[in-house]
């Protein structure tokens, strides 16, 4: 009885100070930098019609994605479309249709190159 008492106090004693195996931070904690919403829509002074392009990155499963909208004229919202984003850093890369968006994440908000 006193081996099984001290086995199990040294089991316990090693499982105490053990170290712990660091955890895996969850996708969306690592990448929080460039997931949000970032949108330029504006309403045309002389036509009403709304202009300009919305974009929410978010960070899912193993990747993330963005929700995008693209305003070229008319009165409603446009539909919108659900991508694959590829990231890095502050980096977001993601096609949509025929076009791709190479964008920059900052304080100041998503930039794309050549807009």
């Amino acid at each position: 009885m006193k081996l099984a008492k001290s086995v199990l106090l040294t089991c316990l004693t090693c499982l105490i100070f053990s170290p712990a195996a660091p955890a895996k931070k969850p996708a969306a904690q690592r990448a929080a930098g460039v997931t949000g919403v970032f949108e330029n829509f504006t309403v045309g002074k002389g036509s009403g019609d709304l202009e300009g392009m919305r974009v929410v990155l978010v960070a899912a499963g193993d990747g993330h994605y963005a929700i995008v909208q693209i305003a070229q004229g008319g009165a409603e919202e446009p539909k919108p479309e659900w991508v694959p984003v590829k990231v890095k850093g502050n980096t977001v890369n993601f096609t949509l249709g025929d076009e791709k968006f190479n964008g920059t994440v900052t304080a100041a908000g998503l930039r794309f190159k050549g807009s």
